[in-house]
């Protein structure tokens, strides 16, 4: 079950994902059209603890160059529809750190995949995942 508690005004208040230390941080533009409800609350919010290459894309292949810091809406909600209907936005990534695996995926309410798992680990990624 994802850690997040429900507030009377907004979407869920998540978890933070960095360990306390050093952080570095760039904006990059997201796109919101290859998200789903793994990454977005159900009150349109982006979570934090997803990771992103620099192009704004989620990881498939490659270094993870930047995970999502805080929440930030970007849809209505995480329908399909609204997904699909929103703009890109700027979002603030965490770019040099340290994330805790087990908040990062308790947050998304899924585990890492293989390829971002292994994202962290490729040369030019300047993040460091903790085990599980």
């Amino acid at each position: 079950m994802p850690i997040a508690i429900t507030a009377t005004t907004g979407g869920d208040a998540h978890a933070p994902v960095f360990k306390v230390g050093p952080l570095d941080t760039d904006v990059v533009k997201v796109d919101v059209s290859t998200l789903t409800t793994s990454e977005v609350d159900t009150a349109g919010f982006l979570k934090p603890g997803v990771p992103f290459l620099k192009t704004g894309l989620l990881v498939t292949a490659g270094a993870v160059y930047g995970v999502t810091i805080e929440s930030i809406q970007v849809a209505a909600s995480n329908a399909a529809g609204d997904i699909a209907a929103a703009v890109d936005p700027f979002v603030t990534l965490g770019t040099f750190g340290t994330v805790v695996r087990d908040i990062a995926e308790d947050v998304l309410g899924r585990a890492y995949t293989a390829a971002e798992i292994a994202g962290f680990d490729v040369a030019g990624s300047k993040l460091h995942l903790t085990r599980t």
